[in-house]
């Protein structure tokens, strides 16, 4: 059975014509995405759902919203883009006054909890007591 998807809409795709058939004898529809690019999908990846959008929905981010957040000593001010790693990246600001860049995943793990500050304040309280902090709390060395 032949369906007449044209002037249809199916997630991010509107189907603006009939365009041929591919190799199976699928019919095969050109379609004009959100994004403004066009593509071509056969009706039941269209029906179905297998084929939502030009490919644009690979490339928006799913990361979280950290804005306003805190981590540690850190405040999640925005969002700056993505690392090469395709981690999310934060500009957040210390509570020392500095501002740092973060990924999401170092500070939602617990990895980064200051611009640095945090790190240097322990090594120098080491010094002072003579002992190593572990969560703020100092232990002599024996």
């Amino acid at each position: 059975m032949k369906y007449d998807l044209t002037g249809m809409k199916f997630n991010r795709l509107t189907v603006i014509k009939e365009h041929g058939r591919n190799y199976k004898d699928s019919v095969v529809w050109e379609c004009l995405c959100e994004c403004g690019k066009t593509t071509f999908a056969t009706s039941s990846d269209l029906r179905n759902g297998h084929k939502k959008s030009c490919g644009c929905l690979k490339r928006v981010s799913h990361a979280l919203d950290l804005k306003g957040q805190r981590f540690g000593k850190l405040t999640v001010k925005k969002r700056v883009g993505t690392s090469q790693h395709r981690k999310a990246l934060w500009r957040c600001k210390c509570d020392c006054g500095k501002m740092t860049t973060v990924s999401s995943v170092d500070l939602r793990s617990g990895n980064t909890k200051s611009c640095g500050c945090l790190g240097k304040s322990f090594a120098g309280r080491n010094l002072d007591l003579g002992g190593f902090w572990y969560e703020n709390t100092c232990i002599k060395k024996r």
